[in-house]
């Protein structure tokens, strides 16, 4: 009935031919709209690569002055900023990474051998440990290195408990 009524009035006809048209036509306009940006995802965006260019040069800083944690937690703000502002770049993170353990590794030999001068056994062997972990984590640790380090420890001990007993 209906495909008759199509045939004898071209009225008919005019109204359903654009009415097909428009719903051929609207996912184009749909897909379209979704190219543009609101001004609102504008600001967003510009919002989200500040605050990742301020999480950048903290982690900058934090690498200079902190201690491992400290940056490690920066690292991790500053990755997770970058990801949302779509900034982050591997590579670089990698970068940052490796220059952090680097200076832990570093900075946990030289508490060793502070800490051993101190003769502050527990926290000299904290500092060991650090130093290995991190060094297994770069791939730069060496069993022979660690060993002599633990018998420099076990010298030192032993040194401080002769010291003690010609004290008493």
């Amino acid at each position: 009935m209906f495909c008759y009524q199509l045939r004898k009035s071209p009225t008919y006809l005019n109204i359903t031919a654009a009415l097909l048209l428009v719903l051929l036509m609207a996912p184009l306009a749909i897909a379209q709209d979704k190219t543009r940006q609101s001004p609102d995802e504008i600001a967003r965006q510009k919002m989200l690569k500040r605050e990742a260019s301020v999480a950048l040069q903290r982690l900058k800083r934090s690498m200079k002055k902190d201690a491992f944690y400290s940056g490690r937690v920066a690292l991790n703000v500053w990755q997770s900023t970058a990801v949302d502002a779509g900034t982050f770049d591997q590579a670089q993170y990698d970068k940052f990474k490796t220059q952090l353990y680097e200076k832990s590794v570093n900075d946990s030999i030289r508490c060793f051998e502070e800490t051993l001068l101190e003769e502050d056994f527990y926290n000299a062997n904290f500092c060991l440990q650090t130093w290995r972990m991190h060094s297994k984590e770069l791939g730069t640790y060496d069993q022979d290195d660690y060993e002599v380090y633990l018998k420099k420890m076990a010298d030192a001990k032993a040194a401080n408990a002769a010291r003690r007993a010609k004290e008493k």
